[in-house]
């Protein structure tokens, strides 16, 4: 078996909480040779581009892409990647950054959940999340605890 890594994420909460209208910054993501997805919701609506390659060879569809869940890497590829809002894409009233920060806790605590062998239940944190964000935080827990190992 492929060992995957991911080396580092950064940026507080992928700035999620900032004032400023965009969100911006920069994530770093590896491979050893297999696939990895490195945590960004809503990538695939972002402009992510490769800042700088470590290691390997870095092509966009080829050894890495952006999709709903984040960066994924594959085949070596190992860099620090920039990402920005695209114009108009993030919402006035702070929607969907609260939708984002609650898709994190969600995977955080089903990623916890199956490494403490637990079953598949988001309601068992319920006192964690908004209702009206339920679904979101809901499709976190079961992405990340269906890939957790």
């Amino acid at each position: 078996m492929v060992k995957i890594f991911r080396i580092a994420a950064v940026t507080a909460g992928f700035m999620l909480l900032s004032a400023a209208p965009a969100l911006a910054g920069e994530i770093t993501c590896g491979s050893m040779g297999g696939l990895n997805r490195c945590p960004l919701p809503g990538a695939d609506r972002l402009s992510v581009k490769v800042q700088q390659v470590l290691e390997g060879t870095c092509t966009f569809d080829k050894s890495w892409w952006a999709d709903s869940d984040g960066v994924v890497v594959d085949k070596g590829c190992n860099a620090v990647f920039s990402y920005a809002s695209r114009g108009g894409s993030s919402s006035s009233d702070g929607t969907d950054k609260m939708a984002s920060v609650y898709y994190d806790n969600g995977c955080k605590a089903g990623r916890a959940d199956r490494k403490a062998r637990l079953s598949m239940a988001h309601v068992r944190h319920s006192g964690d999340y908004d209702s009206r964000y339920e679904s979101t935080y809901q499709a976190g827990y079961e992405k990340c605890w269906a890939s957790a190992k």
